[in-house]
């Protein structure tokens, strides 16, 4: 049996932002572990459309995905299916008690991967459940430095 995956980590921005920043797929590319993450049908992040990632590390594989229900900003689930392998991905988003988004993903899988034995499969979807979430805490970090120049910038050109 499959175990389940759990990954959490806080966010240095609202709940809004962290959500909105985990929509933006962007995030994910141009750094060797997707080569492609793409809306194939539907319009981005409504119930029933349908996303393709192409991964190269760290197992070549195609994951096809279909947002299953979707709670702005507070959750997102969707269906993965790769590697004879599918994987209920719940993504739920709330306020941390020190201040910034409290971002909880579990992995639920089920199946058998003809290309990966159950610990390959298991270390690879946490890798990439981990690289999914610490991705979004870099562009948040990253997006909240921006901010933080921009308004002392202003503040600066108020003075």
């Amino acid at each position: 049996m499959l175990p389940r995956i759990e990954y959490i980590v806080t966010l240095p921005v609202p709940v809004d932002s962290a959500f909105h920043a985990f929509q933006n797929l962007e995030r994910l590319l141009h750094r060797g572990i997707y080569d492609e993450a793409a809306w194939v049908e539907g319009k981005p992040w409504q119930v029933g459309s349908r996303v393709r990632y192409v991964v190269v590390r760290p197992v070549q594989a195609i994951i096809s995905a279909v947002v299953s229900s979707i709670s702005p900003p507070r959750a997102v689930c969707l269906i993965n299916h790769a590697l004879g392998v599918t994987a209920e991905q719940n993504v739920a988003f709330g306020p941390d008690l020190k201040g910034g988004t409290r971002v909880r993903m579990t992995m639920e899988l089920v199946g058998k991967s003809a290309e990966l034995s159950e610990a390959g499969l298991h270390d690879a979807v946490m890798f990439l459940t981990r690289d999914a979430l610490d991705s979004l805490v870099e562009f948040c970090r990253r997006s909240a430095s921006r901010s933080e120049e921009h308004t002392s910038e202003l503040q600066s050109l108020r003075h």
